[in-house]
């Protein structure tokens, strides 16, 4: 999965933020480990060919949500990340 907007403000904190968000996503759902394997790997690109994950901030919370890549290439022009 490659970043489509890696300028973008939201991109670069997460860059230094990616652990807490694990660890509160982990917290949220209950779990203290979790096992990506190979078989999930390829689940996700079956289902979301070249997809992504949208992470959207504003002053009170996060909201993280998957895409298709048609999605994720929308979204990251409508935010300056690519031409239009």
């Amino acid at each position: 999965m490659s970043e489509l907007n890696p300028n973008h403000p939201v991109t670069r904190e997460v860059h230094e933020q990616w652990h807490k968000i694990a660890a509160i996503m982990l917290h949220k759902m209950g779990r203290q480990k979790l096992r990506i394997t190979i078989a999930d790997l390829q689940a996700w690109e079956r289902e979301y060919p070249g997809g992504g994950i949208v992470i959207k901030a504003n002053n009170l919370d996060i909201e993280l949500w998957l895409v298709d890549a048609d999605q994720a290439r929308e979204l990251s022009r409508k935010e300056g990340g690519l031409p239009v």
